[in-house]
């Protein structure tokens, strides 16, 4: 049952319009943070967007998306700005994954390890509920104005991804290489 979960869940660009009820988030977040981590360090923080911060972090969003495609005043860069808003305000619900600094480049690895660990079981939890998953990243997440918006301080937080979650209104499919083009058994 659990590998069928594993090999059924997919990556949702598309959402319909329906809100992520908060006890099924909770119980992604739950799952989250069971994720292995070496040390106990507990590395992960997971900031969940409200309506008001997803307007704020749209506008940036879309502005990063346009001057990075088109020449800031032209109709083609208003064009992206405009798509680029409906797109990022599409997503039902947002949770942005936040990683605890340390100077210790191994830590920092390990860490980094125990939070896409704890990204996986989100995304599980999320699947195993009806709700699909798309962990990104991107331009957004390095931005100072982001990290203005959620309050942090990049010097102890280093944000990791977004995750955008809701109902799925479609389900891709997927093929794997199988076992013998990636295991190599050694006697």
């Amino acid at each position: 049952m659990f590998l069928q979960l594993v090999q059924q869940r997919r990556t949702i660009y598309q959402f319909i319009d329906q809100k992520v009820e908060s006890k099924k988030l909770n119980q992604c977040l739950e799952a989250a943070i069971w994720a292995p981590n070496h040390g106990l360090t507990q590395p992960w923080r997971f900031y969940v967007i409200g309506n008001q911060t997803q307007q704020a972090l749209t506008q940036l969003y879309a502005k990063l998306r346009a001057d990075k495609r088109a020449l800031a005043g032209s109709e083609e860069h208003q064009a992206i700005y405009l798509k680029a808003c409906d797109r990022f305000m599409a997503n039902p619900q947002i949770v942005i994954v936040g990683q605890v600094c340390s100077s210790d480049s191994v830590k920092s690895k390990e860490d980094y390890a125990a939070c896409a660990c704890a990204i996986q079981n989100f995304q599980l939890a999320a699947w195993e509920q009806g709700l699909g998953v798309q962990w990104s990243t991107g331009p957004i997440i390095n931005e100072a104005e982001t990290y203005q918006l959620l309050g942090l301080n990049s010097a102890e937080i280093k944000l990791i991804g977004i995750l955008y979650m809701g109902y799925p209104e479609c389900i891709p499919e997927s093929q794997r290489l199988p076992l013998s083009k990636v295991v190599k058994s050694y006697p």
